[in-house]
């Protein structure tokens, strides 16, 4: 779906984040204590959206074994099922080919990865896989909104905010648009409305907002000014009026529609036919792989590598703080698709979040550190899928699934959990060592994986309490 201008402007009443400009200017808008542009905690959530097959990807076995081969035992790899129909360089059938195991395991991870995983394998060392995360539910709807909430939802509806809300919440005057939100859902659930995301399909909705359509009407100083008075204070009567916060939100979304419309910002996200050689646009496309003549070739802009393209402008050029992205979608594949789509669906999202990885850590802020060292990184699905193949060729929805989280204050290249070798289903953890404990360990749950997350950033993770969340101790830096 396209958005319009006023559509989008429209959705900035239901709550984008504020930008704060000079204090003189906008002196009700400014935080005491607001923490630098360059020291803010960045997060990047990533979505698979459908239920991605962990034996693929994140949770493999070696097909190598008699016990994981055979289509008829509890846990079939399907490697070889695979294999006839992804053929090429690294794909199924050459590593498949390579030792008969199917595993991607590059010289010195402790990990090893299916054969989906792509670029991503090469990233290793920054990555921390979470398996046997138990989702608690084969529903899509709820799978999605309990990892994005960390808490259970209500029937199909999300309880609680969005973890990047959260996120946001804390610095929501720092940044234009502080929670942006690419094909994902978001949820504010009586938090600030400054913090709430703003929702886009792709890059060209951006254009919608952050060009200016009339240049008689764009920001002078005269102007400026008197807005600034007119925002000054709220007024007697608007402090009566916001019982329910909707001139709260109103503020949020004015001041916003102030700054998107200057103009500024567009040009980080200008993504055209041959840019300009040195311009980050043209360092954007190298970095990513990105057709510098055609750069929508294979649909590329608006598929994962438009979506990761949009989170590396958006976190490196202080337009956001936590960008939410949709790496793979259309991939509940229930029918002999699944051994046609499912993985390079799921390699295409990998290669793309490799990449967003290496720019963040080959790109320097202004206190010549990586972005990369102040960001955290998320990647989840709904759920996992069977490790077996159903009489439609396809594989159905399991519980047990996992996870990658990176970044900031976690420990990467590690394994924490794991799932049985018989059924495939989720087995505890000891929190202090990471390794599967089947007696005295704790089953992990998406709130556990966000409280480690949030500790792990400096944030606060109250709003977890009433899920009771265990810190996961081996997870952490």
């Amino acid at each position: 779906m396209n958005l319009t201008r006023r559509r989008m402007l429209t959705s900035l009443g239901l709550g984008t984040g504020a930008y704060v400009l000079a204090q003189a200017q906008w002196p009700n808008l400014a935080e005491a204590e607001d923490t630098p542009l360059d020291e803010l905690p960045l997060l990047i959530f990533c979505e698979f959206n459908g239920g991605w097959d962990t034996l693929m990807s994140l949770d493999p076995r070696d097909h190598s074994l008699p016990i994981f081969n055979d289509p008829e035992g509890t846990i079939y790899t399907g490697y070889d099922m695979l294999a006839k129909k992804d053929r090429g360089a690294g794909s199924v059938e050459e590593i498949l080919e390579s030792d008969g195991t199917g595993l991607v395991t590059p010289a010195g991870s402790n990990i090893s990865f299916g054969p989906a995983i792509g670029e991503l394998a090469g990233k290793y060392d920054d990555l921390c896989v979470v398996r046997g995360v138990n989702m608690g539910t084969l529903t899509h709807e709820v799978g999605r909104r309990y990892f994005m909430t960390g808490k259970f939802p209500q029937g199909l509806a999300a309880s609680g905010s969005s973890m990047a809300t959260f996120w946001v919440d804390e610095h929501t005057a720092t940044t234009p648009a502080p929670n942006l939100v690419v094909r994902s859902e978001t949820f504010n659930d009586g938090l600030n409305p400054k913090a709430s995301g703003l929702k886009i399909n792709n890059y060209l909705d951006l254009s919608k907002v952050l060009q200016s359509l009339d240049a008689s009407l764009d920001p002078n100083p005269q102007r400026t000014a008197a807005l600034a008075a007119l925002q000054s204070d709220p007024s007697c009567l608007e402090r009566q009026l916001d019982v329910g916060g909707l001139p709260t939100a109103y503020r949020a979304s004015f001041e916003k529609a102030l700054v998107f419309s200057e103009g500024t910002l567009w040009q980080h996200f200008d993504f055209v036919r041959g840019p300009t050689k040195g311009s980050d646009i043209y360092a954007l496309y190298e970095a990513f792989g990105i057709d510098l003549a055609n750069p929508n070739a294979g649909d590329a802009l608006f598929g994962p590598l438009g979506q990761a393209a949009i989170a590396a402008q958006a976190l490196t050029n202080g337009v956001s703080q936590a960008v939410s992205i949709q790496l793979a979608s259309g991939i509940d594949h229930h029918t002999d698709l699944w051994d046609r789509d499912h993985v390079p669906a799921l390699r295409n999202g990998f290669n793309a979040l490799a990449r967003l990885i290496r720019f963040l850590q080959n790109t320097e802020d202004k206190n010549g550190k990586s972005y990369w060292e102040r960001t955290t990184l998320i990647a989840y699905s709904d759920f996992a899928r069977t490790p077996n193949i159903n009489p439609r060729g396809g594989r159905d929805h399991h519980l047990a699934s996992s996870c990658i989280v990176a970044g900031n204050g976690i420990k990467g290249n590690q394994v924490i959990g794991g799932t049985t070798d018989n059924t495939y289903a989720s087995r505890p953890v000891d929190l202090a060592t990471g390794a599967p404990e089947d007696i005295t360990g704790t089953m992990l749950r998406p709130p556990d994986v966000q409280r480690t997350v949030l500790h792990a950033a400096g944030l606060s993770y109250d709003h977890l309490s009433n899920q009771d969340p265990v810190l996961i101790e081996a997870m952490l830096a």
